[in-house]
């Protein structure tokens, strides 16, 4: 009954994004021409990011920190990665940025084609020169005063902890002097672990804004990852201590 209840639950989120993607495709051809940073499709995203969430109604979310989310500014956000429902989550937020993502994912249907429409990064992890390209592309765009996700664990997490961050992207934001918007989030690896099937279950979903971070002079990319690790990690246990 679990494994049939978590495939209907998958088949109303992949349907949801089968009818998204034509309004998205045509979104693009209307908006491309003026939209450079490509905010437009960024709401459009966010919007059905937010009804494909929506579709289970025994997930509740717990927002909080939305005041820190300034739009006149740009951030280099970290979340920390839970499940294959973190990008959803943070879409949610209605806050554009430029997410970070595998490039092999360009070539998966639906998913590819809006990573590829709404501008955000692909990167090649086998390729030294692709996470360069890459680490110059956000540098360019945070000056540029567009925000980046990214997700600094480099991948989903086995346990629900937050393990140890990968320092490159951080030396963008201290090359821009860019604040850093820690988001902690909770709940997607109860829902959807890294090996297994969706729990469909009354759960509550966290999702914790915390204030920006600036850079400080001389502190370098290792020492910045550390101290916004040990502030989500505080976070993340406040949370479990109040449920």
């Amino acid at each position: 009954m679990l494994v049939l209840m978590s495939l209907f639950t998958w088949f109303e989120i992949v349907l949801c994004f089968i009818l998204f993607i034509p309004f998205q495709i045509v979104l693009f051809i209307l908006t491309a021409p003026f939209d450079r940073r490509r905010v437009i499709m960024h709401y459009n995203s966010a919007l059905w990011c937010t009804i494909a969430l929506a579709l289970s109604p025994l997930w509740n979310l717990d927002i909080q920190g939305r005041q820190y989310l300034d739009k006149k500014k740009p951030h280099l956000v970290v979340m920390n990665h839970q499940s294959l429902l973190d990008v959803l989550i943070a879409f949610r937020l209605f806050y554009p940025v430029k997410m970070i993502s595998k490039k092999v994912l360009a070539f998966v249907p639906i998913v590819g084609w809006n990573l590829l429409m709404s501008g955000h990064l692909l990167v090649d992890r086998n390729s030294l020169k692709s996470q360069m390209g890459v680490l110059g592309a956000i540098e360019k765009l945070l000056k540029r005063g567009e925000s980046i996700l990214l997700f600094p664990e480099g991948t989903r997490t086995k346990d629900g902890e937050i393990h140890e961050f990968k320092k490159g992207t951080f030396k963008a934001a201290i090359n821009t002097k860019t604040d850093i918007l820690p988001v902690v989030i909770d709940g997607p690896y109860q829902l959807l672990p890294k090996k297994g099937f969706i729990a469909p279950c009354k759960h509550t979903i966290h999702i914790h804004v915390l204030p920006p971070v600036p850079v400080q002079e001389g502190q370098s990319a290792g020492e910045l990852a550390v101290t916004v690790r040990s502030l989500m990690t505080e976070e993340l246990t406040r949370i479990r201590k109040e449920q």
